[in-house]
Order: structure tokens, then sequence, then C-alpha cells
């Protein structure tokens, strides 16, 4: 047993529940990383790579300026395609930065970057319902590359994509082996150390 030091009082909070993540609507934004971490992926014994966790932040358009992007990029991986794939995207993400050479992650905050957010596609993996494991979410589906020419306004698309629902009660996810563990930062860069890093960005 445990004391709380004083009493607490749960009539007193607010207890309304939002229905799911909010997620960031569709359309041409405009971020900035303002955080990020290179962290192990692969199962809990048996780590098999490497990838980006990184936080931006919204600048443009106003109407949800400030709001958060969470993203993730696979920098190594067992499955050759998955690597392959997700070191196309971090080029793109340099390039559409404006930088061409990283050892840091740090190297990649608060630097503006536009690209076109839509609707990805849910995990093949369903439940026993039938619903997928995991939802489909907001993901990058271009960079926009300022040495191509003018970068496209900031702005949300007219028409959003309605996604499809999820099991109520979908409260335990399958393990991932491509996921990071939250639990997995380093926070020196050994010798030899791939260009990316592995210091954990404040």
């Amino acid at each position: 047993m445990a004391a709380l030091g004083k009493r607490f009082n749960a009539q007193e909070y607010d207890t309304t529940q939002r229905e799911g993540f909010d997620e960031l609507p569709a359309g041409i934004m405009q971020f900035e990383i303002e955080a990020s971490d290179v962290v192990e992926t692969g199962p809990e014994n048996a780590r098999t790579g490497k990838g980006l966790k990184y936080t931006s932040n919204v600048i443009a358009p106003e109407e949800v300026k400030g709001r958060k992007f969470f993203g993730f990029i696979n920098l190594e991986n067992a499955n050759a395609q998955a690597q392959e794939i997700g070191q196309k995207e971090f080029a793109s993400l340099c390039r559409a930065i404006g930088i061409s050479e990283v050892e840091d992650s740090e190297d990649l905050h608060f630097h503006s970057y536009t690209v076109k957010l839509g609707l990805g596609k849910p995990s093949k993996k369903t439940n026993a319902d039938g619903t997928p494991q995991y939802p489909a979410r907001m993901e990058i589906k271009r960079y926009y590359f300022e040495d191509e020419g003018a970068l496209p306004e900031p702005s949300i698309d007219e028409v959003q994509p309605k996604p499809a629902p999820v099991a109520a009660n979908n409260n335990r996810p399958a393990a991932n082996q491509n996921r990071p563990s939250p639990a997995a930062t380093t926070t020196s860069k050994p010798a030899g150390a791939k260009p990316w890093g592995n210091k954990k960005a404040a």
C-alpha cells in the first residue's frame, strides 16, 4: 500500500474521453521536425534493424498549426525491400529539408519542409471480428522539393477520406517486428556509427 500524500477527488475533474486519436486531415502540410531518436527494431530478444522515430510540428496551414505528426522511417532492416523503401524515404526527407548529408538526427531539426498527407492502408492482420488490428493512419504520400520549383501552398483537402471502423475493444496490439520499442534508446554514438547516429534528440 502507498499513500498519495493527499486525498484525491476524481469528481473534481473532467473525465470526458475522445473516441480514438485525433488525426491530422489530408492535404498539403508544412512541417518542421522538433524531436527525433534512432531506435532499434525487431523482436525484443533479437534486434535486427534501426529506424528513425520523429515528431514534426505543423507550421501551416493555419487551421492545424501547432498540431503534431509522428513519423517512423526504417533505416536498417533485415528485409532488404523494407530497408530500401525506408532509405529512399529518408533521402526524400533530407532533400525536402534541403540537406544532403546527415551525421546526427538533430541535423534534421527545425528546417521547414512540405509534404502531401493522405490516408494509408490498414494492417492486413485482422481481429476476430474481421476489423484490422491496426487502423489506417495518415501518412506522408509525397515530399515536395524546393530544387524542383515553387512549393505548393499548404491547404486542407476539401474532400477528406473516411477511415474504416475499428473494433471497440481493440486494445491489445499484436507484435510488430518493424515497430520500435519505446525502451530502445541509446545516448552515445559508438565508433564507426552510421551517418544517422544513435543520439537521442531533445
